[in-house]
């Protein structure tokens, strides 16, 4: 299976990082599977509403010629024999949902591959890293009774899948980078991060960034895309939109958005297309409580 599209949008309230997933595959829907390290043990949820959708619809420029080109080169609470312990496991909308701490990566790779949460050998490097860490996992795959289901096949490879939401304890607000390179090839990036950040080359630090008057719709390749704009809550799930020049919606109504960051304020959107030696790190955003 390929990664074509990761998609991620961020806030943090009350000292926990707020992090909403999802994904765009190819591949068939019984071997998709998704991994996803956070500090601490979150509380996961399926997102109702279409908040990617909106965020799209939010941030979308209207077409203008691009600017320059870009080149780039298991019981629940007791460890197995492997050292994996299962702290939570559920079926939640089209998902089945594990929540995991492990003592290591190969002995977490294989209870995966036991329980048909289908990783690439590749990702055993990246578990020991997020493991020597004291990182907790998250275990998704589409749960039996919907694998077969055409609606759920399209909406995978379309990238419409239901978003997952984690909540967490967290230091940082920071999206795991790192763990999608057991994918390998390009993937397209985009995330969305709902108030105050670092500095641009601080969170692309590892990663190159686009000139600030670079523009394509599709995403620079090997590069990411930064576009800041203000949302100012209009009423009845409106916001009014600031942003770069030729904004496609300068107000409208978004409301999920309206649910999940009720005061608007400001968003980053981060956007590009990534091969696999532009994600061997992780984003950081901000610290959890404020930015530097």
């Amino acid at each position: 299976m390929r990664l074509d599209r990761q998609s991620a949008f961020l806030w943090q309230e009350g000292g926990r990082e707020h992090m909403l997933l999802s994904v765009k595959y190819s591949g068939g829907s019984d071997e998709f599977a998704w991994v996803i390290p956070v500090e601490t043990k979150p509380e996961v949820t399926v997102e109702k509403g279409a908040p990617f959708t909106e965020l799209r619809r939010a941030t979308e420029i209207r077409p203008r010629p691009i600017m320059r080109s870009m080149e780039g080169g298991g019981s629940k609470g007791m460890a197995d024999a492997g050292g994996v312990t299962v702290l939570e496991q559920k079926e939640e909308g089209p998902y089945n949902i594990a929540v995991l701490s492990a003592t290591s990566g190969n002995g977490l790779y294989e209870w995966l591959a036991k329980n048909r949460f289908t990783v690439s050998k590749n990702a055993r490097g990246q578990l020991d890293y997020y493991i020597r860490r004291k990182f907790v996992f998250v275990a998704a795959r589409i749960r039996n009774g919907a694998q077969t289901n055409s609606t759920v096949k399209d909406r995978l490879r379309s990238g419409t899948i239901a978003p997952m939401h984690l909540a967490f304890r967290a230091k940082e607000l920071s999206y795991p980078l790192k763990m999608t390179a057991v994918n390998p090839g390009m993937s397209e990036m985009e995330i969305y991060v709902a108030g105050k950040t670092l500095a641009q080359n601080k969170v692309l630090q590892h990663v190159g960034s686009a000139p600030s008057d670079y523009f394509d719709p599709n995403g620079p390749i090997n590069r990411v895309a930064v576009q800041t704009f203000q949302l100012k809550p209009a009423g009845s799930g409106n916001f009014s939109i600031s942003g770069p020049p030729d904004l496609a919606h300068p107000q409208g109504n978004f409301p999920t958005l309206a649910q999940l960051i009720p005061h608007g304020g400001k968003l980053t959107k981060y956007h590009g297309i990534l091969g696999d030696a532009q994600r061997q790190n992780d984003l950081v955003f901000a610290n959890v409580g404020g930015a530097q």
